[in-house]
């Protein structure tokens, strides 16, 4: 029995949203739509959509749960051809004695489109060096927080790095929410981020999302921890 018309609109409706709620950064609202073919694209060749619908909740969970590990997937692929850094395999660390490669409009490779793709996605290599980039990431936040005497402001940018979604609030007013008196809270936290991205970048790691990229290297150790 075929997926018919309506159930295709529901999933390409998911994607969407899904796609939308990922791509929170305005800077990459671009790139959306070829995120969201790309989704659709792929799990169509996977076969996907003739194995699950929309009955049931646990099916639905199912769904929910795969599109969004597909639209991250494509998301990072997206932004890697737009020159973001990439961690090299294992051999090719031995042959250049580096650990990351800057990729400037070319894909990754060693991604199949098969059906078992995106659950084999977390290699060892990949585990640690999520791991790492979340470590990094964590110390060089708080060794720029420690010098921040305003608590407010300490507490503000804590939340945009590791709490964000937890309240649910547009960067203002969420200065706003935990007292931060700021006339431009955006303006201050993007200067902290480039701190924060200086000091990371030497480990292959560019913040410009943090909040985003947090709870990305957060999902993808959860889903390999989850696996192993």
């Amino acid at each position: 029995m075929g997926t018919s018309n309506k159930q295709f609109a529901e999933y390409l409706q998911l994607i969407k949203k899904v796609t939308n709620w990922k791509i929170k950064d305005p800077s990459h609202s671009g790139i959306k739509e070829d995120v969201t073919n790309e989704v659709f694209l792929k799990l169509f060749k996977q076969g996907f959509f003739e194995k699950y619908n929309f009955h049931g909740e646990q099916e639905q969970k199912i769904i929910t749960a795969y599109i969004k590990k597909t639209v991250w997937s494509c998301y990072m692929d997206q932004l890697k051809a737009l020159g973001f850094n990439r961690v090299l395999t294992k051999a090719e660390k031995e042959q250049t004695g580096n650990r990351y490669e800057n990729i400037s409009n070319e894909q990754v490779d060693g991604i199949d489109d098969n059906d078992d793709a995106l659950h084999d996605l977390e290699t060892p290599d990949q585990y640690i060096y999520l791991k790492e980039a979340y470590q990094w990431i964590k110390n060089c936040y708080e060794s720029l927080s420690s010098e921040i005497k305003d608590i407010n402001r300490q507490q503000f940018f804590y939340a945009v790095f590791w709490q964000f979604d937890d309240y649910g609030l547009t960067i203002k007013k969420l200065a706003s929410h935990l007292g931060y008196d700021s006339t431009n809270p955006t303006q201050e936290l993007n200067r902290f981020v480039k701190k924060v991205s200086l000091c990371t970048s030497p480990h292959g790691i560019i913040l410009d999302n943090p909040h985003e990229q947090v709870q990305f290297l957060h999902e993808q150790i959860h889903n390999f921890e989850g696996e192993v």
